[in-house]
């Protein structure tokens, strides 16, 4: 009877379902780092679905369900690979044609899928008997992505649950008498004066004067303590070193499971929450940023596909109407990136000044970080590729978003200074520096603005995020930390934790 029911099972063509299933947690495994692991139902619902209702309809014809499985299975693969072949063709030039063209790859994904239809239909003899390899090989190819995605998020619970209960530990409440709003405003990857004036030949000198006839002082020789977001952003929000924070977290370990957790429930967030202060966050797609249990967690309501739905749209032939629709996925990602910034910069125009404090409001803002989706003045770019973009076109566009977040943070700033009932504690920063472009030096090196509403005592040109909170907690708060030596430690993002040091080699 065993063995019966085994063979049943051996033989039951289950492996299009899987088949169709491998994209979906395979974009999540790769990108399990950056993604939030529930973006996965909804399109591997749709595609179990749909592959369960073609294999239906492909077992029609022939009342055959083994046949019709190898059919399917077979458009699957040229359905999930043209997304990728696509991309790969794309960047190949053949007498001045480019070869990644829907127009030269259609036809061809449409001859070969016909092709194997007529194979698996016509000349194939005992589709039955690959049912139990292909059952195998499926399974064995979800094993990878499934062990990635559940292997992080029990990572991730372990240490959120050890930093939400730290975060809920009663500490001793301050009486405060003057208790500042405190902005902690983060321009992903903003670089330095020195660096946009090298790099770019962009001359930043006329936002920092301004900067500082407003009264924040510029710490021209900043540098960031990481040179990546999600390990930059853990450290700064817990004033110290990763290393201190965690012995989880060794050079040859790649998970940044635990960043997630920690970034959420800092020491910065714990420890103004227990002032009476009330928390204020974004949606920003960056786990260790979105604080979605903050008092006030300010987002875009859901609209059409997810960033993630976008992207597997991308590696799929689902490109092509969408191209032949005028929304190449391209442009859905781009309106994407836009309208999360534009969002942001209008709530603490609108919204956050209406919050009552004392309110902490930590807002990241995916700018001038590529992609790039803003003119200098504002104005809509369209085009998303993939990875990092080519200097010619980063050294044009890079600086282009540079000039319009620095218009929309001048005014955000006289907004703030005018609407605050007390003076505000305002800290603009970068998370670490410009794409390196094979020079590691220049990832590091930041914007780092502070205004203090009394005097800038404290404050020097090489201060690195790691101490940016120490200072307002001991200036501000009656406390006692110590300042921290100013390091820079770079690191691959294959291996975040394997670091490199970076001098300050900074003389100003």
């Amino acid at each position: 009877m065993k063995s019966s029911l085994f063979q049943k099972i051996q033989f039951t063509p289950l492996y299009p379902v899987f088949f169709a299933a491998y994209p979906v947690l395979a974009l999540v495994g790769i990108n399990i780092n950056e993604v939030e692991p529930t973006v996965l139902w909804r399109p591997l619902i749709v595609l179990v679905l749909a592959a369960m209702a073609l294999l239906v309809l492909f077992w029609l014809p022939s009342r055959d369900w083994h046949r019709g499985a190898l059919l399917l299975s077979s458009l699957v693969f040229l359905f999930f690979t043209y997304g990728h072949a696509y991309a790969y063709l794309k960047q190949i030039h053949v007498a001045g044609q480019v070869l990644g063209r829907h127009r030269y790859m259609v036809p061809l994904w449409v001859g070969v899928g016909a092709l194997a239809a007529w194979w698996v239909m016509r000349k194939l003899r005992s589709p039955r008997s690959l049912t139990p390899v292909l059952n195998l090989v499926s399974i064995f190819l979800l094993i990878y992505p499934a062990f990635q995605t559940v292997s992080y998020v029990l990572k991730r619970e372990a240490t959120e649950k050890t930093a939400l209960e730290a975060a809920q530990a009663k500490g001793t409440t301050l009486p405060l008498g003057y208790a500042p709003d405190i902005y902690y405003i983060i321009l992903d990857a903003y670089g330095r004066a020195d660096l946009l004036q090298e790099m770019f030949g962009y001359d930043n000198t006329p936002f920092l004067e301004s900067l500082a006839s407003r009264g924040f002082y510029i710490a021209e020789c900043s540098q960031s303590n990481y040179g990546q977001t999600m390990l930059s952003l853990t450290s700064s929000l817990n004033f110290n070193y990763l290393d201190a924070l965690t012995s989880s977290l060794t050079p040859d370990s790649d998970t940044r499971a635990p960043l997630r957790a920690l970034g959420q429930y800092n020491g910065a967030r714990k420890f103004l929450a227990q002032q009476g202060y009330n928390i204020v966050s974004f949606a920003t797609n960056f786990p260790v940023s979105e604080w979605k249990d903050a008092n006030y967690f300010l987002s875009l309501p859901p609209q059409g596909m997810t960033d993630f739905e976008i992207m597997l749209a991308q590696t799929s032939a689902w490109r092509v109407p969408m191209d032949l629709t005028a929304e190449p996925p391209e442009q859905i990602s781009a309106a994407w990136y836009r309208r999360r910034t534009l969002f942001a910069l209008e709530q603490m125009e609108t919204t956050v000044p209406e919050i009552p404090g004392p309110k902490f409001v930590f807002v990241h803002l995916v700018i001038p970080h590529h992609p790039f989706v803003f003119g200098p003045n504002g104005e809509k770019l369209n085009s998303i590729e993939a990875g990092v973009p080519r200097f010619e076109e980063y050294k044009v566009k890079y600086p282009d978003q540079v000039t319009y977040i620095n218009t929309r943070v001048s005014a955000l700033v006289d907004l703030i200074l005018q609407n605050s009932p007390n003076p505000p504690v305002i800290v603009i920063q970068g998370d670490h520096g410009p794409a390196p472009f094979d020079v590691i030096e220049r990832r590091v090196k930041i914007l780092n603005a502070y205004y203090f509403p009394d005097n800038t005592g404290g404050l020097y040109p090489t201060i690195t995020p790691a101490n940016t909170f120490r200072l307002i907690f001991n200036k501000y708060f009656g406390q006692s930390y110590p300042m921290l030596e100013d390091r820079s430690l770079y690191s691959a993002y294959d291996v975040p934790y394997n670091y490199v040091e970076i001098p300050n080699d900074c003389t100003k």
